[in-house]
Formats: C-alpha cells, sequence, structure tokens
C-alpha cells in the first residue's frame, strides 16, 4: 500500500517489523508451551484506518506499538515477583517496543 519516493526503504522496514513480530510471537509460543499451556493459533485483529497514506500507516503503527507495549506491561504486572524469567522476558519485550515506536515517530517527524 505503500507508494511515492520513500516507498523501497519504508516496504523493507515494514517487512522487517512484521519478520520481527512473527519471531516474537514464536518466542511466545514456545515460553507458554515451557510452562503447559497451549498457544492459540489465531490471529489478533490488527485495527486499520484504511487510509494508505504514509502518515497514516506510520501512524497505525505507533498505535500498534502502543497496544503491544501496554500488553507486554500487563504481562510485567502480572509476573512480578513470581518469575524472574518472565519478567526479564516482559522488559526485554517492552524496551524493543519502545524502541520501534521510537524509530516510527522519527519517520512521522516530516509529516509535522
Amino acid at each position: 500500500m505503500i507508494s511515492g519516493p520513500h516507498r523501497i526503504p519504508l516496504v523493507e522496514f515494514m517487512k522487517a517489523q512484521a519478520a520481527e513480530s512473527l519471531s516474537h510471537a514464536q518466542e511466545v509460543g514456545e515460553i507458554l508451551t515451557g510452562f503447559g499451556g497451549h498457544p492459540s493459533t489465531k490471529i489478533a485483529t490488527v485495527e486499520e484506518t484504511f487510509e494508505h497514506g504514509i502518515e497514516k500507516i506510520l501512524q497505525e503503527s505507533v498505535d500498534h506499538e502502543n497496544n503491544a507495549i501496554e500488553l507486554y506491561k500487563n504481562l510485567l504486572d502480572l509476573v512480578e515477583g513470581h518469575s524472574v524469567f518472565l519478567e526479564e522476558f516482559a522488559r526485554t519485550m517492552i524496551s524493543a517496543e519502545e524502541q520501534h515506536q521510537l524509530e516510527l515517530k522519527k519517520m512521522l517527524r516530516d509529516f509535522a
């Protein structure tokens, strides 16, 4: 959906983000099965504005990162004091998502 002079680097950036999201999902699945759980095979709904300008797509990505940060913070609240491993996992994921959010916000500065 991305077009314009910045299409190629933005598409590559988005592909890398998608690959990382899949990696995170696989890691969470491994952790869940390690604790005897069964990961869901359902794909979470991704909110979309159906507006395909670069600014809107980047803002949707920021919103997606914010949602992920909140989910990992909820996980951290649940496991704090119960599992150092899960605490560190949650903190690592929060850090990664915050870094992504910072990059996206830098990308959005051109539209301000």
